[in-house]
């Protein structure tokens, strides 16, 4: 059970936060479908009238056996407060998976589309296949796929394409590079019951229908760091008929370090895709150079039109 109010609840339900004799109800199973509700599409919370009982006493009423919520012992009678779930019913859901998918900014703008394979680039087209494969899967994505290759060739573009791609169908998607993942589960280390918080970060990311883990080589291992690693992507490799998770790195599993070695057989029941071809961040900094010089062009003609009409006003 998940008897936190860190998920986005209705407002009737928020006020009874703090209300002591409140159990928010955890989520369904099908997160597919909605990460808040876990599909429900209802959020529930319990609120506790009296008790404890030893049993239930009337039939029709609502009671809770708090003993197997490790919340007290007994029976409690009380309420369910129901409400439509404010990220899957009321037109909140483009928000909230751009919001818990891990990029901000022009990242939300990436698509495949933008990743070049004519010219110089032909190289790189069975990459972009593999992309194309994952989406025509639909909702149902599922696999186990490595993009390796130099720097600057396109891994984190793809891998961007493939959160954006199936974030707009409506599936939960997630990026994040493997040094800020793991930065990320430190810091809820040292907080407040930070071995639960931790836990819970580990989960968020284990469960997603899509994650896209960039730079997975770039990371100073200790025993806790390969623990850490090797369990979530463990995890998510014995799920890769239901799951589909997308790593990068430089180098190809043949040359990762021991502490990655687990990995590099792991890799045989998926795709491993080399990214081959020229480094695309010099074209994409020339285009970002010509799209300022462009922005600032007509800002300055702005400004001598502003000028032109006051003299003429004058």
């Amino acid at each position: 059970m998940n008897n936190t109010w860190s998920r986005i609840w209705p407002s009737d339900l928020r006020t009874f936060q703090a209300n002591a004799n409140a159990i928010p109800m955890a989520p369904g199973e099908f997160e597919f479908l909605c990460q808040n509700c876990g599909g429900h599409r209802v959020m529930m919370v319990f609120v506790i009238e009296n008790g404890p009982f030893q049993t239930p006493s009337r039939k029709g009423d609502k009671w809770m056996d708090l003993s197997l919520l490790n919340l007290g012992s007994g029976w409690f009678h009380g309420r369910l407060e129901v409400s439509p779930c404010p990220v899957c019913c009321n037109g909140q859901l483009d928000t909230y998976l751009a919001h818990n998918c891990g990029l901000e900014g022009q990242d939300l703008l990436v698509t495949l589309s933008g990743f070049k394979t004519y010219g110089l680039n032909a190289q790189k087209q069975p990459a972009r296949n593999v992309v194309e494969n994952l989406f025509s899967q639909n909702k149902d994505v599922a696999g186990f796929v490595l993009f390796h290759g130099g720097f600057g060739v396109g891994k984190s573009h793809l891998l961007k394409s493939v959160v954006n791609g199936f974030r707009a169908i409506g599936v939960l998607s997630k990026y994040a590079t493997m040094p800020d993942l793991l930065n990320e589960i430190k810091e809820k280390f040292s907080g407040n019951n930070g071995g639960i918080s931790a836990q819970a970060v580990i989960e968020n990311y284990r469960k997603a229908q899509v994650l896209c883990i960039d730079e997975i080589d770039k990371v100073s291992y200790t025993s806790w760091t390969h623990e850490t690693i090797f369990r979530l992507l463990d995890s998510r490799y014995n799920e890769r008929e239901k799951l589909l998770t997308v790593l990068a790195s430089n180098d190809s599993p043949a040359n990762y370090p021991p502490e990655l070695g687990y990995l590099a057989s792991r890799f045989s029941g998926g795709v491993v895709m080399h990214v081959p071809g020229p480094d695309l961040r010099p074209a994409e900094g020339y285009k970002a150079s010509q799209q300022f010089t462009h922005a600032a062009a007509i800002a300055a003609a702005q400004e001598q039109k502003e000028l032109l009409n006051q003299e003429v006003e004058f």
